[in-house]
């Protein structure tokens, strides 16, 4: 007989009933307890761990934990289950602070996600628009019907074909008229002051609604951005384009992977897809709510969401098949959806309010890099210049107006905090800038939040193995120079190689130690390799040199808070002088806005994405040898990176000694 057990999570003292072969991680997730697992619960990140405080487990979680971890009860979460009742502590690495509260997801994210400064476009044309119509009363002379009456009206306003539900059609008469009940019948008084809501669907307009008042002023719209990590949502007064709020949530699918083809392998399991599926559209509802709440507009206010994100993303949101995304031909189930009624996925807006989802380019570039485009404007631009999202995919676009080129290539997790040790996410504890100076290699860092250290998150990464290079403590190759500073080593108990102990936990009252391994930096080199390498097969496959590019532009969260010469120095940007570098923030959301408020943006999105020759890089023959060539810091070609030697130079003196033939 099976047998079922009670798992409590602490800190937020939650407790589940599981059966006895129900994985930690899933125990978690059935607690609506969130557990960091990068990949999804294979078993091959190590960023699931759990502590046992009481009960047994069974299962083989030895191989990313050391000796003193497993002593103090440390377990991998996807990899156990319980043997008895059990209370578990989630120990802060593997929480997300504030990820069950939105308001300070929201406080956290408020510099990226919103920006009042934003202007708005001189197009104002949205794609849903409100007009208060007052319509002749028929006569024995003039019997035109209703609905030809009242189309007639919006045609004047709105040129071109017209349509409308058969549900808004069998209400018009009481929207056009009052209606008195009487003993012997009714009897019908015209008005025909109406508000007519006419939409965008392709190639015509709907009429959404008909209401018998003066409704026109009230006309908002949603923005988003479904992001990997991260769900941001701007709420649009359509009448004016000015942003009235704007809210961020984690994306809840983070517990089924941090990235998207962990997220497409949970979606071949069992209910698998409609769980993420739900999981963010329960996302939008929050933001949605949020918004509501603080704005006093109501949801039937709402009467158009725009949408954003990855091409994986995007599918999840609609509820399409995913498999195909990752399998060649890699050939994705819609590149450009027509708009469909929102509560048709599940999103509860205006009842006939429509969702619109920005075009993607293939599987793995998708309607945020469109969206990036048109926020660029490199698609109108005479100079030649380059878009950069820089995540686990890591994105490029080069081109100009006269052409498009895109690529995209597998960078893995590293910068979002997966595959380092002691990576994390960019959240509370997250170590998020490091600087090595003298004298003996002093060590600087700042967190998020200013809370005690306990990983280190993207930008943190980036800092450090710039730092350590060129502070001497790496070589080109990434290999540690122990002899230079011995005191700041120490012996890897797993595998007896060196590692840099960036802070002692127990200096700075943090529970465990921030460490860089050997591994990890292998790790970080490969990610930068891969996305420097696609940059340099778009420039030398179009035949162009880096002199040629004008403008760099990065998009995202993660470019907010890069250190350009780090970038530079670690060989993940190419070297240029930074004035080209511009950051250009969240370009996802702010790309929905520019198509949500111009009827010609939309169209514009459209033309962008049958503009772009997309460069597969898994069949480029010269991919590979690019990236090996740019394993090294900061590339096998030192020459390709003059600033980073004068940079060295400048700051001890002498030239690196791997520089030195």
């Amino acid at each position: 007989m099976t047998q079922s057990f009670r798992v409590r999570f602490l800190p937020e003292d939650k407790t589940v009933q599981v059966l006895e072969e129900t994985s930690l991680l899933r125990a978690a997730q059935e607690a609506d307890v969130y557990v960091g697992a990068i990949c999804g619960g294979e078993g091959v990140c190590g960023k699931c761990r759990i502590i046992i405080r009481e009960g047994e487990v069974f299962g083989e979680s030895t191989e990313y934990l050391t000796r003193d971890e497993i002593r103090r009860g440390y377990v991998l979460a996807c990899q156990v289950v319980p043997r008895t009742d059990l209370v578990v502590e989630v120990p802060p690495e593997s929480r997300l602070v504030g990820y069950e509260g939105i308001g300070r997801d929201s406080e956290r994210f408020r510099d990226f996600v919103f920006r009042p400064e934003e202007l708005v476009p001189r197009d104002l044309c949205p794609l849903v628009q409100k007009y208060y119509l007052r319509l002749p009363e028929p006569t024995i002379d003039d019997p035109t019907p209703d609905l030809e009456r009242l189309l007639a009206a919006v045609a004047r306003q709105c040129p071109g074909p017209l349509q409308m539900g058969l549900k808004v059609i069998r209400d018009l008469p009481r929207q056009l008229r009052h209606c008195q009940k009487r003993r012997r019948g009714s009897k019908w008084f015209w008005h025909g002051a109406v508000t007519a809501t006419v939409a965008l669907r392709g190639a015509v307009h709907e009429v959404l609604a008909v209401e018998a008042e003066d409704n026109s002023r009230r006309s908002f719209g949603l923005a988003l951005d479904i992001g990997t990590t991260t769900v941001v949502a701007h709420l649009v007064d359509l009448n004016t384009g000015k942003t009235v709020e704007a809210a961020a949530k984690y994306n809840s699918q983070l517990e089924y992977g941090a990235d998207v083809i962990s997220r497409i392998n949970f979606a071949r399991q069992p209910q698998g897809a409609e769980r993420l599926h739900e999981a963010i559209i329960h996302d939008v509802e929050v933001l949605i709510d949020d918004l509501v709440a603080r704005t006093h507009v109501g949801r039937g206010d709402i009467e158009c969401v725009v949408a954003a994100g990855n091409t994986t993303m995007l599918h999840l949101l609609l509820g399409l098949e995913t498999d195909l995304i990752r399998m060649a031909p890699f050939v994705p189930v819609a590149g450009s959806p027509p708009p469909i009624r929102a509560a048709e996925v599940g999103i509860r807006i205006h009842p006939r309010g429509l969702l619109y989802v920005l075009p993607m380019v293939g599987s793995f570039v998708g309607g945020d890099i469109t969206a990036g485009i048109l926020v660029a404007g490199i698609h109108k631009r005479e100079e030649l210049s380059l878009l950069l999202d820089i995540g686990t995919n890591g994105e490029v676009v080069l081109g100009s107006q006269e052409f498009l080129m895109a690529c995209s290539a597998s960078a893995g997790p590293a910068f979002e905090g997966g595959s380092v040790t002691c990576g994390m996410r960019a959240t509370a504890g997250a170590i998020d800038s490091v600087r090595i100076g003298s004298p003996r290699f002093m060590i600087r860092v700042t967190t998020i939040e200013d809370a005690a250290p306990v990983g280190i998150c993207g930008t943190g990464l980036i800092d450090l193995l710039a730092e350590l290079f060129l502070a001497g403590l790496i070589d080109r190759n990434g290999h540690f120079q122990v002899h230079l500073a011995p005191e700041r080593f120490r012996k890897n108990p797993l595998d007896g190689r060196p590692e840099f102990c960036l802070i002692s936990g127990r200096e700075v009252g943090s529970p465990r130690d921030v460490i860089l391994r050997q591994c990890d930096i292998e790790n970080l080199i490969r990610t930068k390799a891969s996305i420097y390498a696609a940059i340099d097969s778009l420039v030398t496959g179009v035949g162009v040199s880096y002199a040629d590019i004008h403008h760099v532009f990065i998009a995202g969260a993660f470019g907010n808070r890069l250190d350009v010469e780090n970038c530079i120095t670690i060989g993940l940007l190419p070297d240029m002088p930074p004035e080209k570098i511009h950051f250009i923030g969240n370009s996802s959301v702010s790309g929905a806005k520019k198509v949500m408020l111009s009827q010609a943006q939309y169209q514009e999105a459209q033309q962008i994405r049958e503009r772009i020759t997309y460069r597969e890089l898994m069949v480029d023959p010269n991919y590979m040898e690019k990236f090996t060539s740019a394993c090294f810091l900061p590339h096998t070609d030192v020459q390709r990176f003059p600033r980073v030697l004068a940079r060295f130079k400048e700051r001890s003196g002498r030239e690196h000694p791997s520089f030195v033939r």
